[in-house]
């Protein structure tokens, strides 16, 4: 059970009293709940002391019953340089095997966490970015990124790990974390965080984890860097960064594999072909593993915004099908969702922007939080934030069918406002919630968002969609 605060809870009482909640959380009269065939599952479970964000979804693709939810919990208001011990900041694993009606819940910290061995090798106690993927043989991977305790006020420089753990047993026990990303594994002239090649510049923040479903490769990433392992995480090999001649990546970058292809979307401050006009969103693959990448530029500055929430646009591979793959920005004045696909590995794009809101919804005013995806039979699903103001967003979700989006579905009851505590602290803004992770099996597709219809308490929440709904 995770230690409550007398004193956080009455910060909130104050704050709340002073925030006018209501205007943001509170649904209008004539404002329409849910869309039909929405069902939505409490994942975290969080009393008013705690946020909840930053979630990630996978399927098993051998078997599509099997769905993982990662998620991280913190308690308020955020210290990222609070001591050891003094604060929660955990990740967690849920794992559903009847297609996402239920959950069992598995805190990752007994794996995760590191004693002190020495600079290269530090004391990691607090964890967020949680990742959760399965193999194709039903091993179930998951990790975060690990970081010390006391931030920069710390005797020594703050750092952290991309944190690797693996289960063999549907989750029932899991081995003890490794980091994914090492200094020492650093391909030739690559440095990490900063520039350096010290322990403190290990790459670690915004960890995230994929498994080829079309082979045992899996890998672990961290920003711009990933390494790939072909003995079931049990080792990584070397670090690479995507990169080619004349093509000058932004700032990160966010990667998905399948059919021995690893893909990166990006934004580019320069590219071929773009005749000056970025930054642009790219795209880039590898066949052996990111040692070498070609890209594509997708389209240029004009159409898309590179700002937002997100720290990189999303980019999803279709499990079923090679050379399928998607990213989700939004509009130059994030008015709108964008999405972009192509079946040829890059060579050629469409895109496709979703319909309307359901009608008597609250007008949105800014979209963002962008998420995209492929069910395990290959229907391509997106979801999104519809923000009517500052802090304060309804969620929504659509399908692509014959190249064009169905019906835009609502899949909150109530708008959510983010918590006055989550505010407080020193962390970011929604208490770090960047992205809206949607994926799906061959009945429902699943949405996973931080949920705060009251204004008070921000919890992990699963949407679950019958697939006939999105049509």
């Amino acid at each position: 059970m995770r230690p409550v605060s007398s004193k956080s809870s009455a910060i909130l009482i104050a704050l709340s009293a002073l925030i006018p909640i209501s205007i943001a959380s509170t649904r209008l009269p004539d404002e329409p709940g849910a869309s039909p065939g929405v069902t939505l599952v409490d994942i975290s479970g969080n009393g008013p002391d705690f946020s909840s964000a930053f979630p990630s979804i996978a399927v098993n693709p051998a078997n599509d019953q099997e769905i993982g939810i990662a998620w991280r919990v913190y308690s308020l208001p955020i210290d990222t340089n609070a001591p050891k011990g003094s604060r929660t900041a955990e990740c967690h694993v849920s794992l559903s095997t009847d297609g996402a009606k239920t959950f069992r819940d598995r805190n990752l910290m007994t794996a995760l966490r590191t004693e002190r061995v020495d600079l290269a090798r530090p004391e990691l106690s607090y964890c967020n970015a949680p990742w959760v993927a399965f193999g194709p043989d039903r091993t179930v991977y998951a990790g975060g990124s690990l970081f010390t305790a006391n931030g920069v006020t710390g005797p020594e420089p703050k750092q952290g790990r991309a944190m690797v753990t693996i289960s063999s047993d549907g989750g029932a026990t899991w081995s003890k974390g490794i980091p994914g990303i090492t200094i020492d594994r650093l391909a030739p002239g690559l440095t990490g965080l900063g520039g350096g090649r010290a322990p403190q510049d290990t790459p670690w923040d915004g960890s995230s984890g994929m498994a080829d479903p079309k082979t045992d490769t899996i890998y672990s990433a961290a920003g711009a860097y990933l390494a790939a392992s072909d003995d079931h995480g049990e080792t990584f090999g070397t670090v690479f960064s995507p990169s080619a001649a004349g093509w000058v990546r932004q700032a990160g970058a966010s990667f998905a594999v399948s059919s021995g292809v690893i893909a990166v979307a990006a934004f580019m401050t320069s590219a071929p072909g773009s005749d000056g006009k970025c930054p642009c969103l790219s795209f880039g693959e590898s066949t052996d593993k990111g040692a070498h990448w070609t890209f594509h530029l997708v389209t240029g500055a004009t159409d898309v915004s590179p700002t937002g929430r997100p720290h990189y646009p999303p980019i999803a591979a279709d499990p079923s099908r090679p050379g399928h793959f998607a990213i989700a920005t939004t509009s130059a004045d994030r008015r709108r969702l964008e999405v972009f696909f192509t079946t040829d590995n890059g060579q050629s794009w469409l895109s496709a922007s979703p319909n309307a809101p359901p009608k008597g919804t609250v007008a949105v005013a800014t979209v963002d939080m962008p998420g995209v995806g492929f069910s395990s039979t290959g229907r391509l699903v997106a979801a999104w934030r519809g923000f009517r103001a500052a802090g304060a967003y309804d969620v929504y979700a659509a399908m692509i069918v014959d190249d064009k989006f169905g019906p835009t579905l609502k899949l909150d009851e109530e708008a959510s406002a983010y918590p006055p505590l989550v505010q407080m602290g020193n962390y970011s803004l929604g208490g770090g919630d960047f992205s809206t992770p949607i994926s799906g099996n061959v009945a429902d597709v699943f949405v996973a968002f931080p949920y705060s219809p009251d204004g008070v308490v921000q919890k992990t929440t699963l949407a679950r969609i019958g697939l006939s709904q999105m049509r």
